[in-house]
């Protein structure tokens, strides 16, 4: 690697840097100030405690954090890297020396995607483990309120109900649970005053648990007589419980998790969880196309307003990501392999051409 190309990418990853913690900072800020009361609800809490719990809850929440800013600071950190050099008249020694000016974006495509890479990997192995942590309220950090469970699927199109979650114990108080047949069809119920999960067998054992075949003809002696039933091996856990309860869930899955989901069936949310996988495919791309996007725009062998070429590549990159939002937002599984690719598929060829064409 020579002199130049080393400088050009130690400026875009500084500069990168440096730009996401500043956007994870106000992030962080943003959120404590607007949400501050709901960490103080609990009026028995010490100073230390609330500042232990706001710690454990930001701390956790990095990753996701991380996730949703890692890929638009690309194209902000490569937009002012190259946008330093041409403030600074770099450029025209660059030219002068003969220079093509798109040996300066090589470096920067090689760190993006060098970052592009630990941003996938951020998505699919660390937020799917600790998604339950993220999914936290920020009044029960320590997780000792309980609440409902509404109709929650498993893996096998179990539905389970209950008036009451425990996470932090792993019970379940006064649930139901529909179970089906081979063919989909349910029939059985399982009722039960409470249940406390055995992590070891991945099991619910239930208190006071019975069930009742469905599927019994009404005349026969057994048609409403209830059967004792000890355990039931539900696919949710405590932590998937409280994840699935929470708005976009979906978004914190694995492409393991979700593929999983996809091929189980019947799941009442299950276009966004196809939309979600291909959006997860495709967002890779469409962050290393933004960034190709805003770079042409300072590449100049001539001197010019740095203001100039931000408001270009802006207004470039800001239609370019506005058709994404407004594909990603349409949640149908008809066509939404195309939908989501669209945008690439739109904009990936302009982008190289831009690139290849700029004036040296």
């Amino acid at each position: 690697m020579s002199i130049l190309s080393r400088y050009v990418a130690y400026t875009f990853v500084t500069s990168y840097i440096i730009l996401l913690a500043i956007g994870i900072g106000v992030y962080v800020l943003t959120d404590v100030l607007v949400n501050f009361d709901e960490f103080v609800e609990d009026r028995t809490l010490s100073v230390f405690q609330v500042l232990g719990f706001m710690v454990d809850f930001y701390g956790y929440n990095l990753p996701l954090y991380f996730s949703q800013l890692g890929g638009p600071v690309l194209a902000i950190a490569a937009a002012f890297t190259i946008g330093n050099m041409l403030r600074n008249n770099e450029m025209t020694a660059l030219i002068a020396a003969g220079m093509p000016l798109q040996r300066l974006a090589a470096p920067i495509l090689v760190c993006s995607v060098v970052i592009v890479v630990a941003w996938e990997a951020n998505k699919e192995f660390v937020i799917p483990r600790i998604a339950h942590k993220i999914a936290r309220q920020r009044d029960d950090i320590a997780g000792t309120r309980t609440e409902g469970v509404y109709m929650v699927r498993d893996s096998r199109q179990a539905i389970l109900t209950a008036q009451r979650l425990d996470p932090r114990h792993g019970t379940l108080k006064r649930l139901q649970i529909l179970v089906p047949d081979e063919a989909g069809r349910y029939d059985m119920l399982i009722d039960a005053d409470g249940a406390t999960y055995d992590a070891q067998r991945k099991t619910w054992l239930l208190d006071r648990g019975r069930y009742l075949a469905m599927d019994t003809p009404l005349d026969s002696p057994e048609a409403i007589r209830w059967q004792p039933i000890s355990e039931y091996p539900f696919k949710r856990g405590p932590e998937e419980l409280v994840l699935f309860q929470r708005s976009g869930w979906a978004e914190m899955l694995s492409l393991r998790q979700m593929n999983a989901l996809v091929k189980s069936g019947g799941l009442p949310n299950l276009a966004s969880i196809v939309v979600n996988r291909h959006i997860r495919l495709t967002q890779p791309l469409l962050y290393l196309v933004l960034v190709m996007l805003a770079l042409p725009s300072f590449l100049t062998r001539e001197p010019g307003n740095v203001l100039g070429a931000g408001a270009r590549a802006l207004v470039l990159c800001g239609v370019y990501l506005g058709l994404a939002f407004i594909a990603d937002g349409i949640v149908s599984e008809q066509g939404a392999a195309l939908r989501v690719w669209s945008p690439i598929l739109c904009f990936g060829p302009l982008a190289a051409a831009l690139l290849a064409n700029v004036r040296t």
